[in-house]
Parts: structure tokens; sequence; C-alpha cells
């Protein structure tokens, strides 16, 4: 069979463009807030999907502050579908003030919405989500609480499994073509567990895991599928840290 060179060459130039696009373009990338946190990611990236699972009590207040820090870096808006009653708008002008930012301002680019059920979640991904993303243009997607609707013992185990397949495929392809920092809270105290097969299916379904287990003293922090590690101490105030004397952890 003889080759196409037209095609051939169309191809090889799209190829090659692709590959000087990915060199040259730089990461995109919202903080957290959180020192130790941002140095072991290196920040939440454009185009993916970063999942903080874990029961620590800081995970509670990482949205709030990529909300934050989304508007103080971009001057852009943050999504965020709230899927256990977890987004405090109060908490999140909070850090704003901190931040030295008006919080009104900071507010009016943070867009909530609330999903009760599954099934109002899997409509906000499908029907509406694309449409908002037009119109507000965000940089950043927060889906708090992701995996909760999805254990509800109202919903038939085979509908819930395919409901978050397919909500992570729709979640994906618009994570990839509008360049948004995806992230995934759990937020339920406990590290998810594989009930119904969930954690499975979402662990495999994003570009990351945070995983953060609280101690009586410190933080364990993991990234899963890079395998890093990292230790966040929980001190009293005005205590001083190891990496003060020039000791890394």
């Amino acid at each position: 069979m003889k080759t196409n060179l037209s095609t051939h060459k169309i191809q090889k130039s799209l190829d090659n463009s692709l590959i000087i696009k990915t060199l040259l373009k730089p990461d995109i990338v919202v903080l957290s807030g959180i020192q130790e946190l941002d140095n072991l990611l290196g920040g939440f990236k454009a185009g993916e999907i970063t999942f903080i699972d874990g029961n620590s009590d800081l995970i509670s207040i990482i949205p709030n502050q990529i909300c934050v820090n989304t508007y103080r870096t971009f001057r852009s808006d943050t999504l965020y579908l709230d899927g256990g009653m977890c987004a405090d708008p109060y908490k999140i002008a909070k850090y704003a003030r901190i931040m030295e930012l008006d919080q009104k301002e900071t507010l009016e680019h943070v867009h909530i919405c609330r999903a009760f059920t599954v099934y109002q979640l899997s409509t906000l991904i499908f029907d509406m989500l694309e449409s908002a993303i037009k119109r507000y243009t965000p940089r950043t997607l927060i889906i708090g609480k992701m995996p909760v609707l999805y254990l509800d013992s109202d919903v038939k185990i085979k509908e819930a499994k395919t409901l978050m397949i397919n909500n992570l495929e729709k979640i994906r392809e618009l994570t990839y073509n509008y360049d948004l920092v995806t992230i995934f809270t759990n937020l339920d105290k406990r590290m998810i567990s594989n009930r119904r097969n969930i954690r499975k299916i979402l662990y495999s379904n994003v570009n990351e895991i945070v995983k953060m287990r609280q101690n009586e003293h410190s933080i364990y922090l993991e990234l899963v599928k890079k395998q890093k590690e990292a230790v966040i101490l929980t001190i009293a105030n005005g205590q001083l840290r190891l990496q003060d004397f020039g000791m890394v952890i």
C-alpha cells in the first residue's frame, strides 16, 4: 500500500507543531497558599485534574484559597460546583481580606452552584457547565466533595458507577479544551473508600492525587502518581520550624 505523502507531511507538520507548542508553553498554575503543598506539587496546573483526598482539616480551606488566588493571580473567575454543602463564601471573603483584596470584588468572580443529588450534579456537568465556562471564561473549576453523592445508598451501584464514569469523561474533555485548573476535594474527614469501586474509578481518571493525612503534630502529604512526599508540621504560632534553621523536611 502506498503512503499518501501529502497527508504524511501534514501529519508530521501537525506533530512538530504540537511538540513545539508543548515545549514553549509555560505551565499555568494556581497556588493553594500552603507552602509545603505548593512546593511539593508545583501548583495546580491548567489542563489537569487534581483530586485532594484525606482526613486533614487543611483540605477544607484549600478551595477557599484557590478561589482567591485564582482571582489575585489571573483576575479570573472560579466555577465552584458544591456537591456536599462545603462552599463557604464568608471564608472565601475572609481569605481575600487577608490577601488584601476587595472582598466583594473577589466574590463576584466566584460562581457557586450546589447539587444535592448525583442526578443534579450530572445535570450541572452535562447541561450547564460548558455554557457557564463560555460565559465566565474561568481559570479554575472546583468540585467540592466530589465522591460523596455517588455513594448515596438510594442510587443503584451500577448507575452510580456509570454516572461517575460519564461525568469524569465530560470534565476531562472540558478541562483539556478550555485549559482549566480542575480540582476535586473529598472533605469527608476520612480517606475515600473503594465502596462501589468509586475510588478506583476516580483515581484512574485524574492526573494527580494529593493525599493529606492528619496526625497529632503533623500532616503527611503524598503525591500518589508522582510518588513524592512531604510533611507539614502543625505547631503553635510563633514556634520555629526546622526549616528556619536551614533543615529540609
